[in-house]
């Protein structure tokens, strides 16, 4: 029976994103089943998770239980990493009264918004978010509503205790993606990066990112880090991370100054370029399967009726703009790989990936709107966690039972009724 490598990546698209927390919660029940009976079939390992925005908080939550952690004893286990998704998306769902009042509120105001009504813009950094949010405080809502530094800290609360001696021999990545505002470099928050500035791991010998442009970079990875890939710039104000290092214009000089991150939307959504960089094939994944959140294909059928649809469609495509261009590369070098085979000088450090997609059904994607990937109501969450399990549950079971006859990217992509 074959045990393939996998890579997870994460789309981002806000509260939509509670369908990633139902597949990633069948995947690994479904690894733990499977391990119990080992020779019952073909399997798999999870060598990689990377994600951007709500991606990367389930990326985040997922990595934690599973890393081992000398502060905690139960980390390092499925057990854990289902316990702490869990814990995110129950901690981030509206719950006081307070907070499902100001769920309510803003979910009119944002179709009100989007309908066309006039509404005065408020800037993040102005002084009336600060108040608001003061104001919620004070009647009750939870700075892990309010904050998501108070958010991650609380699914993550033995962060600093993480062993990344023993993850070294483990073997298990993450990534998080984000963009840096000023310099524009496309930038992820990688366990891998800690592990070389530890010594835990050697450095890939590609450049120097501090001595060469080339507008991406990678960081250590971090909870801050993980807070910057969410950062939406109409919301929340930029993330700040201090003493981060970038190139300059002279070579070999560098600048040290504080960074400050906007959402991985801007960037990579999720990032994916990153898991295939490991130095030897072997560290490279078999398969990638990219939970997809915003939908590639709309019904054709259905016109727009205004601008709200144009919003919604522009929102699917600003989505998907990054993760597309990074998949097509793939696709390009698996068909490379066919025509001239690993023996080419140009292509012996590459390996045939297989990239599958994990999406919504057709009926919940196109019934979706933008503005509900603000929604905090703990039914809408469960609703949308409901179906990435139940999706997931069949998706692998085919994956099983078809082996390499099982769909792929691009067309798994797809809802046949587009055609």
């Amino acid at each position: 029976m074959a045990l393939r490598k996998i890579a997870i990546a994460c789309q981002g698209g806000g509260t939509h994103a509670a369908f990633t927390w139902g597949v990633l919660t069948q995947i690994l029940e479904t690894k733990k089943a499977w391990d119990a009976t080992p020779g019952s079939g073909d399997s798999f390992e999870i060598a990689a998770i990377s994600g951007t925005s709500a991606g990367a908080l389930c990326a985040l939550a997922t990595w934690y239980g599973l890393a081992p952690n000398s502060a905690d004893s139960a980390c390092g286990s499925i057990d854990k990493a289902i316990e702490r998704l869990n814990h995110l998306w129950t901690v981030f769902a509206a719950t006081t009264p307070v907070e499902t009042a100001h769920n309510a509120v803003v979910g009119t105001l944002l179709d009100l918004a989007e309908a066309g009504a006039p509404f005065p813009s408020s800037s993040p950094y102005g002084e009336f978010g600060d108040f608001a949010l003061n104001s919620l405080r004070m009647l009750g809502a939870r700075q892990e509503y309010l904050s998501f530094p108070a958010l991650l800290q609380s699914v993550c609360p033995h962060f600093a205790a993480v062993d990344w001696q023993k993850l070294a021999k483990k073997n298990f990545r993450a990534l998080a993606g984000a963009i840096e505002v000023f310099s524009g470099n496309f930038e992820v928050f990688d366990t891998n990066k800690t592990l070389e500035e530890k010594g835990l791991l050697t450095a890939p010998p590609k450049f120097d990112q501090y001595s060469t442009t080339r507008w991406r970079m990678r960081r250590s990875f971090s909870l801050e880090g993980v807070a910057a890939s969410g950062t939406l710039p109409e919301i929340l104000p930029a993330q700040q991370i201090d003493q981060a290092v970038f190139p300059t214009c002279t070579p070999g000089q560098t600048v040290t100054r504080t960074a400050h991150y906007w959402d991985g939307l801007y960037s990579q959504n999720p990032p994916v370029r990153q898991l295939l960089d490991g130095a030897a094939k072997d560290d490279k994944p078999d398969e990638i399967w990219v939970i997809r959140i915003n939908p590639q294909e709309i019904d054709w059928r259905v016109p727009f009726s205004g601008l709200e649809d144009i919003r919604d469609r522009e929102n699917d495509l600003a989505g998907n703009l990054s993760l597309n261009q990074e998949l097509e590369h793939i696709i390009s070098v698996n068909s490379w790989l066919r025509v001239h085979g690993d023996g080419h000088p140009a292509l012996e450090p590459y390996k045939n990936i297989d990239v599958r997609t994990i999406k919504m059904t057709r009926e919940t994607a196109w019934g979706l709107r933008r503005t509900s990937k603000f929604d905090r109501n703990r039914d809408h969450l469960r609703k949308l966690w409901s179906e990435g399990r139940a999706v997931a549950e069949q998706w692998l079971g085919r994956w099983r039972s078809l082996g390499k006859d099982f769909e792929g990217y691009p067309d798994d992509a797809r809802y046949p009724d587009t055609q």
